[in-house]
């Protein structure tokens, strides 16, 4: 009997300690909530004297429209800044993407100009190049005047660029009227085709090209005769 009432005493002691904890957490969550309510019914009396607030400003606020507030509007806006964070990380995200890829394009033009620049350098250098061969095979021409083999086509030193060829003579497109008028006397006395069959007649005649040399020369007098037609037309 004794042990019975012992048993039965205990299990009414932990009962009693049982409910006691959960009156008193309820007690809690209901001073919690009163607190709650509070500050919302507060809220909303001092947005009634400044004029009113919107709906959306009481969802920023932590209250409701209808004066109630708690977890829910708190829940509301941890949940709008979270969103706005996110779209200010996606934000800045793109911004460095976009940089990234405008960075890329820049080095790729930048190293597009610098190739066209070499290629532009090397054609020049290619260009004086060809143009110095001409000047020294010109040399050698003169110099060989005087002999009795046959001059073929190949033989003759032809302008790279007969349209650049008085240009050149010249001194540049900005060389004075002067030295225009001397370089394309130079030049006639050279390639004038009367002149140069005179000079290289018995070369030319001994060989196989007469006609294939006489028209390309005659060509190369007319382009002079143009571009010192342009120069001061």
């Amino acid at each position: 009997g004794v042990g019975v009432g012992v048993g039965v005493g205990d299990a009414g002691m932990e009962r009693e300690r049982v409910g006691g904890g959960c009156a008193a957490r309820a007690t809690a969550e209901r001073g919690a909530l009163d607190g709650s309510h509070a500050r919302a019914a507060a809220s909303d009396t001092s947005g009634g004297a400044s004029g009113g607030r919107g709906s959306g400003d009481d969802v920023i606020a932590g209250v409701g429209s209808f004066g109630y507030g708690g977890y829910q509007d708190e829940v509301k806006l941890e949940d709008a800044r979270a969103r706005a964070e996110c779209e200010r990380v996606e934000q800045e995200k793109w911004a460095r993407w976009e940089a990234e890829d405008e960075e890329r394009e820049q080095r790729r033009a930048e190293k597009k100009a610098e190739k066209k620049a070499e290629k532009r350098a090397e054609k020049e250098k290619s260009r004086a190049k060809r143009w110095n061969k001409y000047d020294d095979a010109w040399v050698a021409l003169e110099a060989s005047s005087l002999s009795s083999a046959p001059l073929a086509y190949d033989d003759v030193p032809w302008p790279p660029k007969m349209n650049e060829l008085l240009e050149r003579e010249a001194g540049g497109a900005d060389a004075s009227d002067r030295d225009w008028k001397l370089a394309y006397h130079r030049c006639v006395k050279r390639w004038h085709p009367d002149k140069f069959t005179a000079r290289f007649r018995a070369r030319i005649d001994a060989g196989a090209d007469a006609a294939k040399i006489a028209e390309r020369v005659e060509a190369v007098a007319k382009a002079l005769t143009i571009a010192y037609a342009q120069r001061y037309a």
